[in-house]
């Protein structure tokens, strides 16, 4: 879509109108919602719109980054609600407080603009998230695999095995149901139109969510949990995971070792050699790098083209370790054992598929012990080209050997949420 953004923009500044036309229809609903959002009426927010396409036209060659029209045209509408509200005085407060942003520097400015273009936008994804949270589980499935990441029907009617025809009968009560129950969207977003929107809004934030159940290999319930991420243009990370609350040990398990020891799994775009710096758990200081492709063959099957992560842990202090379970030699650490330390230092590579995610994970601790996880099985719907798509719906079945138990350890992971 950016390269369509560029292509478009290139042809416009060359003299070609029908391309700025396709950059409107493109955007104009988006912008639309966010604008009325923030003056709460409908006609004075189509003026509005109609101004700030007209101000991108005449400066749209100061944009140094044409990868970044979306949030650019964002601020420009932002910038003329500003100037709505300066001219008409509706809101005092507000006026107030804009008064004082114009006193402030042009970087100020902008800063401000983004924020209200932010508080827009956030404002109506909740209002978005708020209804399909109303849906029944399989229409909230079809609704966001077929709007959010663009699947056809019939991909989606593959996937749950049904019929295409269920897939766009589930589609059309979700229209109704939203119809019925949500007026306000209906008429920002103009009968039905709003799933154009929907797909714009989940570019600027998604939020995932993963439930995890753990069995033993005798078939004994060892854990049950979850993880929630969050995924924008610019990362993919881990917001927060937990157990039930009668689990009260720490053991090792996969989501532990693959996702929560470095909070944050990607940033975008992701490009073989970028590097960045983070805190990982238990106040570790982790370097990641993006390290290459390798062929990987597990259960799952052969992934011939893996996207290879690699994260480097050091400098854990012993006393943060959180009652950490492990052991070494046969024998387990104690809360607060200085040998701790180098078992959450380390070496930790995670290997993805595309259109996957986590296909193996090994962890090489700096105390000589090694943690490997392996995909079993996965169902995932159509195809995605992204290394961690965790679409809505996906599940995966990972096996490794937990310290904490002594025995083999198969974790059903299932995406519940992602929009």
């Amino acid at each position: 879509m950016r390269n369509d953004d560029i292509a478009l923009i290139e042809r416009t500044l060359s003299g070609d109108e029908t391309a700025f036309a396709l950059l409107v229809e493109k955007y104009q609903k988006h912008v639309h919602a966010i604008v009325w959002r923030t003056i709460k009426d409908f006609h004075i927010a189509e003026d509005i719109v109609q101004e700030t396409f007209l101000k991108a036209h005449q400066k749209l060659g100061t944009l140094n980054d044409p990868q970044r029209f979306s949030a650019w045209i964002n601020a420009i509408a932002t910038r003329r609600c500003l100037a709505w509200f300066r001219e008409n005085r509706l809101n005092s407060e507000l006026a107030d407080n804009i008064n004082i942003a114009t006193k402030q520097s042009d970087s100020y400015s902008r800063y401000i603009s983004g924020e209200q273009s932010k508080a827009a936008a956030q404002e109506l994804r909740e209002i978005i998230k708020k209804w399909l949270l109303k849906l029944q589980e399989s229409e909230r499935t079809v609704v966001t695999l077929h709007y959010f990441d663009g699947l056809p029907c019939a991909d989606i009617a593959a996937f749950l095995g049904v019929t295409t025809n269920t897939i766009k009968s589930r589609l059309n009560r979700a229209r109704n149901r939203l119809k019925e129950n949500e007026s306000l969207l209906q008429s920002v977003l103009d009968n039905f139109q709003c799933f154009a929107v929907l797909n714009e809004m989940a570019k600027m934030e998604r939020k995932i969510r993963v439930c995890i159940d753990a069995t033993t290999e005798k078939g004994k319930q060892f854990r049950e949990g979850g993880a929630s991420l969050i995924k924008t243009d610019a990362f993919l990370k881990l917001s927060s995971f937990g157990w039930e609350e009668r689990d009260k040990a720490e053991p090792v398990t996969m989501p532990l070792l693959g996702t929560a020891i470095t909070p944050s799994l990607f940033r975008f775009p992701s490009i073989i050699g970028n590097t960045w710096t983070q805190e990982g758990f238990w106040d570790s200081q982790a370097e990641t790098i993006l390290d290459g492709y390798e062929r990987v063959e597990v259960s799952a099957g052969i992934f011939p083209s893996c996207l290879k992560h690699k994260s480097v842990l050091i400098d854990t202090p012993p006393r943060s370790q959180n009652n950490l379970l492990a052991t070494s030699n046969g024998k387990r650490y104690e809360r607060g054992s200085k040998k701790e330390s180098p078992f959450v230092n380390g070496t930790r590579y995670l290997w993805f598929a595309k259109g996957i995610g986590i296909v193996k994970m090994r962890y090489e601790h700096a105390n000589g012990l090694t943690t490997e996880a392996e995909l079993m099985e996965y169902r995932v719907p159509g195809k995605i080209e992204e290394y961690h798509p965790l679409q809505i719906g996906s599940t995966y079945t990972y096996k490794y050997h937990s310290v904490f138990l002594d025995e083999t350890v198969f974790e059903k992971w299932r995406v519940t949420e992602n929009f």
